[in-house]
C-alpha cells in the first residue's frame, strides 16, 4: 500500500516536472498533453488520473510555485543572519530564479500570452499581491518613507532583472543583484 502511495506521487511529481519542462520549453499552446504523457513515458489515459486537463497540471505548477515564493519569504523571516528582509528578499528571489528557471520562465512567457494569462489570471495576481505586500513590509521594516510606492518599484526591478536573466544565462544576476543591496543600504529615502 505505501509503495503504491510512493509511486503514484512519483508519477505525478514526474507529470509536474515534464509539463513544467515542456511548457517552459515550447510554449504552453504548442504543449499537448499527449506530449507531456509521451515524455514522462505515462499512457495518456494514466495522465489523466493524475490531471483533467493541460489547464488543470498549469494550475498545479503554479500553486507548486507559489509554495516556492512563500517558502523563500518565511527563509527571510527567520533569518538570524543581520542582513535586512529587503537585502534576504533580493538574495531569494537571485536563488528561486537560478534553482527554478524553468517555472519563471513558464511565468513570464505566459503573462506575454493574453489568453492564457487571462485563464491564470487569478493565482498570478496572488503571487504578485503576495510579493509586492512582502517587499513593503521590507521597507517599511527599514524605514522607507513610500513604502508602497518604493515595493512597486523595486518589483519591477526585479522583474526586469528576472526577464533578461530568463533570456540570456550569461546576464550578469549577482551583480545586479547586488548593485540593488548596495542601492537599499546607502538609500537616503528613510524617514
Amino acid at each position: 500500500m505505501v509503495s503504491t502511495i510512493i509511486k503514484r506521487e512519483l508519477s505525478r511529481q514526474l507529470l509536474l516536472e515534464t509539463g513544467l519542462k515542456l511548457f517552459s520549453e515550447k510554449g504552453y499552446e504548442a504543449t499537448s498533453i499527449r506530449a507531456i504523457a509521451k515524455e514522462a513515458c505515462i499512457s495518456l489515459g494514466l495522465m489523466y488520473n493524475y490531471f483533467t486537463s493541460k489547464e488543470d497540471l498549469l494550475r498545479e505548477i503554479f500553486l507548486s510555485g507559489q509554495y516556492d515564493i512563500e517558502a523563500s519569504f518565511a527563509t527571510e523571516q527567520t533569518s538570524d543572519s543581520g542582513i535586512t528582509g529587503i537585502e534576504q528578499h533580493i538574495l531569494n528571489t537571485v536563488a528561486l530564479l537560478k534553482e527554478k528557471r524553468e517555472f519563471w520562465r513558464l511565468l513570464h512567457s505566459l503573462r506575454m500570452q493574453s489568453t492564457i494569462y487571462q485563464e491564470m489570471k487569478s493565482p498570478i495576481d496572488k503571487q504578485i499581491a503576495y510579493i509586492q505586500k512582502m517587499i513593503e513590509r521590507n521597507l517599511l521594516e527599514i524605514g522607507f518613507k513610500n513604502p508602497s510606492q518604493e515595493a512597486l518599484l523595486l518589483f519591477a526591478s526585479l522583474d526586469g532583472i528576472a526577464s533578461h536573466f530568463l533570456m540570456d544565462k550569461t546576464y550578469p544576476i549577482d551583480k545586479m543583484a547586488n548593485y540593488l543591496i548596495q542601492k537599499y543600504k546607502n538609500s537616503s529615502n528613510y524617514e
